[in-house]
C-alpha cells in the first residue's frame, strides 16, 4: 500500500493546492485536494495491483454479491476489471436513460440479482446515491459499494450500504505526511478542509 499511495502522488493523479483557486468538485464543493483516477487507467500494472487489492477486501468486509455494477463514466473501467478478476457478470448505470435505443439506464446486466456497486471514488456519495436508486427501482438489490478512494465524510457517505475502499483521505494523509510530501501547512489545511465538510 506504501508503494501504490507513494505512486499516487508521483504520477500526479493527486494534486494538492494549499492556496485558492481550489478544486471544484461536480457538487460545487471547492477542495484543495483532487484525485484523477483517469491518470491510473493507462499504468497497467499500478491498475492490476488495484483491483487484486481491492477483490481482497471486498472478501473480508462486505456481503456476497452476484454481479458488479460500475457507475458511469468513472467506475465502469474498475467494474469491468473487478468482475473479470472474479469472473462474475458486469454492467453499468447511466446517469439518464439512453435517448435511443431501448432507452435503458441500466447495462449490461438483463436480470435483477444482488451487485456491488463500484465508483472510482467516493466524494459526498450523491452519484452512489443516484446509481442505487436507479438499480433498487430496476429491481436489483446493492448490498455494497467499493471505490479506489473515499473521502470518509461523515456527513455525506451513502452509509446505509457497507463501503470497500481502498484507500481513504485520511489514510492517504497520514501515509504522505510521513513520507515528507507534506509541509505541515499543507497538512493543516487539508486538516481544517476535511474538518470543515465533516462537521457541515
Amino acid at each position: 500500500m506504501e508503494a501504490y499511495v507513494r505512486f499516487l502522488w508521483e504520477a500526479h493523479i493527486v494534486q494538492i493546492r494549499t492556496d485558492p483557486p481550489w478544486f471544484q468538485w461536480a457538487s460545487g464543493i471547492e477542495s484543495p485536494i483532487y484525485v484523477d483516477h483517469r491518470r491510473l487507467l493507462a499504468d497497467p500494472l499500478w491498475r492490476r495491483w488495484a483491483v487484486k487489492a481491492l477483490a481482497e477486501k471486498l472478501t473480508t468486509s462486505i456481503p456476497s454479491f452476484r454481479a458488479i455494477v460500475g457507475v458511469a463514466t468513472g467506475g465502469i473501467a474498475w467494474a469491468a476489471w473487478l468482475s473479470d478478476y472474479l469472473n462474475l457478470p458486469a454492467g453499468y448505470v447511466r446517469p439518464q436513460p439512453k435517448a435511443h435505443g431501448l432507452a435503458r439506464q441500466v447495462e449490461g446486466l438483463c436480470e435483477p440479482t444482488t451487485v456491488l456497486l463500484v465508483e472510482d471514488l467516493i466524494s459526498t456519495g450523491q452519484s452512489s446515491h443516484r446509481a442505487a436508486a436507479v438499480l433498487r427501482e430496476a429491481g436489483f438489490s446493492v448490498v455494497a459499494i467499493a471505490a479506489l478512494w473515499n473521502y470518509d465524510l461523515p456527513s455525506f457517505s451513502p452509509a446505509e450500504y457497507p463501503i470497500a475502499a481502498l484507500l481513504t483521505f485520511p489514510h492517504a494523509v497520514s501515509y504522505w505526511q510521513k513520507f515528507g510530501y507534506l509541509s505541515m501547512g499543507a497538512v493543516d489545511v487539508l486538516h481544517r478542509w476535511y474538518k470543515s465538510l465533516s462537521d457541515a
